[in-house]
């Protein structure tokens, strides 16, 4: 590894958007060797969580939904924000991976296995994403959605959802993607070791 690469200094740092979803980030930058990027804008998202949910029979619980960003009804994983009550009880991540599941799906999991940690977009987005595989589901009720959010429920075989993405029956959220191929490696290894 080279020594060459350094991180770039902020001389001067701004909110120019926030609200409840998102905060804009503008940041005039100095590079290592003197050149000035600015400004450069980055999205200060909270981090996010997401959870391969697989059932005592082995399928893989999904979601879809309306995303309005590609104005489609995608396939996705259960997903979202680690939210500030998240870190009151030990690894934030995990407590917003069970509170999501719960909420989407009205399951609840006896097992969270952390798969990977990752970025959605280091180049302008400060968050990390986690993934979960969760194990042991029981229904535990209804889904809680919130305001503006629908979500339809559907089960299918891990090996038949990773055909169809590389076929390109379905398309996902990168990130989602990654989790459900860690997944399967995940389970791969444990039904080797069985």
């Amino acid at each position: 590894m080279s020594d060459e690469l350094k991180p770039w200094s902020v001389t001067a740092s701004r909110i120019t958007y926030e609200d409840r979803w998102i905060r804009l980030r503008s940041d005039d930058c100095l590079t290592a060797d003197g050149i000035v990027v600015a400004p450069f804008h980055v999205l200060d998202y909270p981090d996010w969580i997401n959870v391969v949910p697989v059932m005592p029979d082995g399928r893989v619980l999904l979601t879809r939904e309306y995303r309005h960003g590609r104005g489609e009804i995608i396939h996705g994983l259960v997903a979202g924000g680690v939210e500030r009550d998240d870190s009151g009880s030990g690894d934030a991540a995990m407590v917003a991976a069970r509170r999501e599941l719960r909420e989407e799906t009205g399951y609840e999991a006896s097992t969270f296995v952390k798969l990977l940690t990752s970025y959605p977009n280091a180049a302008s987005h400060s968050n990390a994403v986690t993934s979960w595989l969760a194990l042991g589901l029981s229904r535990a009720g209804q889904p809680r959605f919130d305001p503006g959010e629908k979500v339809e429920l559907l089960f299918a075989d891990l090996a038949a959802i990773l055909g169809d993405l590389q076929s390109g029956a379905i398309v996902m959220q990168s990130m989602h993607v990654a989790a459900l191929y860690a997944a399967e490696s995940w389970l791969r290894r444990q039904s080797s070791e069985a």
